[in-house]
């Protein structure tokens, strides 16, 4: 354990720190590159980030965990602020559902890595990274399914659990073509159609539901 030690007054455990935000940052980079995942390696990583396999071994077990982490940070980063940005306004549920779509569009359009990560066919060669994508898509359809029925009285039924598929199954279809090009349309028009396309859905799940009545 002798790279703990301190340093040049700097106590090991940061420099391990700073060593393993790097290998997560150049490890997004060789991901997300616009050719492709295949300079992605532990050998692609250390050369890339200046810093020998020795340090990389001590923060990732191999190139696939490394893999899961850099996508783990990105959806981490997008459900903190999309939960947030939908929480901030209390009961008003469309202008939740509007200001929660709005940062989720935003997030990911802000950053390319991060529609790369969610969405490149190119990546989906990797295991780890296909592996993380179902797992995604299963904790945002039971954040979908929280959050509405957070709002509205909602029962389990067949209706929530396939709106639920449905809403997030097409959320990333339409996010997917849009930053590929295939779907040309303005943010705006995107942020709205997706947000009354939620909304649409509330009579359905719950014919009671007061998102139908704003």
């Amino acid at each position: 354990m002798d790279q703990l030690r301190t340093y040049g007054g700097r106590p090991g455990a940061d420099r391990r720190d700073e060593r393993r935000a790097r290998l997560l940052s150049v490890g997004r980079h060789l991901l997300t590159a616009p050719e492709g995942p295949s300079g992605f390696s532990v050998r692609g990583v250390c050369r890339e980030a200046g810093l020998t396999p020795r340090y990389f071994y001590e923060s990732f077990a191999d190139a696939g965990d490394l893999a899961r982490a850099v996508y783990d940070e990105c959806i981490a980063a997008i459900t903190v602020d999309t939960v947030a940005a939908l929480g901030e306004l209390g009961t008003d549920n469309r202008a939740a559902v509007h200001r929660g779509m709005t940062a989720l569009v935003d997030l990911i359009a802000a950053d390319p890595t991060r529609g790369r990560l969610l969405f490149s066919p190119a990546l989906a060669a990797v295991p780890e990274i296909a592996e993380c994508r179902v797992s995604s898509t299963r904790m945002f359809v039971n954040l979908v399914g929280a959050e509405a029925s957070g709002r509205v009285e909602l029962q389990e039924s067949a209706a929530v659990h396939v709106a639920a598929e449905l809403l997030v199954g097409g959320v990333a279809q339409v996010m997917s073509a849009w930053l590929d090009g295939h779907l040309e349309v303005e943010r705006a028009a995107l942020v709205t159609t997706l947000a009354e396309t939620f909304l649409a859905l509330g009579p359905v799940v719950a014919p009671d539901d007061p998102l139908a009545d704003h």
